[in-house]
């Protein structure tokens, strides 16, 4: 009896993988395109269900909700993944981003500086925490966050943009003329 059961369990998974990798990439080509968005959150949400324990698999089901517009359904199944797998910084980005949105900078904050414990050389990063310390009054902060996303990669033309307005300012007119300068090249370069 227990070999019975062992075999259809196998023959259960065998089916189901190949069911888990075609909803995966049907759900990743949807996600991908702007027109299809439901469609992807329909793909995910049927490889979660053959895999419902999987964070990778509630992860692309949330992200796939998070741009077809549910937030708070995002959200919720974002918060689930993070308490499953905290080491994935996918969650707390796209969580600070979504509590961003919603105007809760204290929780996007939050998850912003978790995430740069888990990812500390991620510019994108600092960039998110130096816009929202400039937003509740922190210039010394903002300032000193936008620097280091700047100086982490210096392709990226917003924080340039950002530095041009502090260091405007705070009364540094050649710093603000060297990041202004840098921001117009950036733009101008494909």
């Amino acid at each position: 009896m227990r070999t019975a059961v062992a075999i259809c369990i196998f023959a259960i998974a065998v089916i189901a993988a190949p069911d888990l990798a075609q909803y995966r990439n049907l759900g990743k080509a949807f996600y991908e395109n702007p027109t299809t968005q439901k469609q992807a959150v329909e793909q995910f949400r049927k490889a979660l269900a053959l895999a419902p324990d999987s964070s990778r698999e509630r992860l692309n089901y949330a992200l796939a909700l998070l741009r077809a517009g549910d937030a708070s359904a995002a959200i919720a199944d974002l918060q689930k993944v993070q308490k499953q797998d905290p080491s994935l910084p996918h969650t707390w980005f796209n969580l600070g981003i979504a509590y961003k949105k919603q105007g809760d900078l204290e929780k996007a904050l939050d998850q912003f500086q978790h995430m740069l414990r888990l990812t500390p050389d991620e510019p994108v990063v600092h960039y998110q925490v130096g816009t929202i310390l400039k937003t509740k009054g922190d210039t010394a902060g903002a300032t000193r966050e936008i620097e280091r996303a700047r100086d982490l990669n210096p392709r990226l033309a917003a924080p340039h943009f950002q530095l041009y307005g502090l260091y405007r300012q705070a009364g540094r007119p050649d710093d603000a003329a060297r990041e202004l300068a840098a921001f117009q090249q950036l733009k101008k370069d494909p």
